[in-house]
């Protein structure tokens, strides 16, 4: 499997999780969000945290889905 494979793809809605890593805001582990919008390029997502409302783009590597389709 490559590693552009392994990477979800998420439509505006989803419920996701954050799985990776963060320098510049409060640590999001474990974090739950929103996707609001897809882009502006492939595989980043802005995401509605719902901790704080706040909308931060995000890595697709870096989110997992909170449930199953």
């Amino acid at each position: 499997m490559s590693y552009n494979s392994q990477i979800e793809e998420f439509v505006k809605g989803d419920l996701v999780y954050f799985t990776g890593y963060q320098v510049d805001y409060p640590p999001l582990a474990h974090k739950i969000g929103i996707v609001m919008q897809c882009g502006p390029s492939k595989h980043m997502y802005d995401v509605m945290w719902l901790h704080t409302g706040n909308i931060i783009a995000v890595a697709g590597k870096h989110l997992t889905l909170a449930y199953t389709r």
